[in-house]
């Protein structure tokens, strides 16, 4: 099931990217209008969708490497939720200074961050 969850994620990233960011501003942002995205973000998240799907599809070990790299990336969210929110938006944005997270932001983050470390931990188990 998590496999079909991502393979939905990752091809509406691959075919859709403007669509999912400008979604994603809007739960996240209180002033999504007032913050302007990076040239390469589009290109770049579509590219992130294709690699996302090739490492999900490729063979059930890519797939577990997969899992164990949203692990990694989850504990850095789960532990350092605003360093990991602020450092995407100066990464992703060229004014990221304007933009203005909703409160729930840092807390919603460190949510998907252990979201992402149970999955790879699970991953690690059944692997035994």
């Amino acid at each position: 099931m998590l496999r079909k969850l991502l393979t939905t994620i990752c091809t509406v990233e691959a075919l859709a990217p403007e669509a999912l960011i400008n979604t994603a501003e809007r739960i996240a942002l209180d002033n999504p209008e007032e913050c302007s995205l990076k040239s390469w973000v589009i290109p770049g998240a579509r590219l992130e969708g294709l690699v996302f799907l090739g490492l999900i599809w490729r063979s059930d070990a890519s797939y577990s490497s997969f899992k164990k790299f949203l692990g990694v990336i989850g504990l850095l969210a789960l532990l350092y939720p605003r360093t990991y929110v602020d450092y995407g938006a100066k990464f992703a944005y060229t004014d990221a200074s304007t933009c203005e997270g909703k409160p729930w932001v840092y807390i919603g983050t460190r949510l998907v961050g252990l979201l992402y470390v149970l999955i790879a931990f699970n991953n690690l188990q059944s692997e035994r």
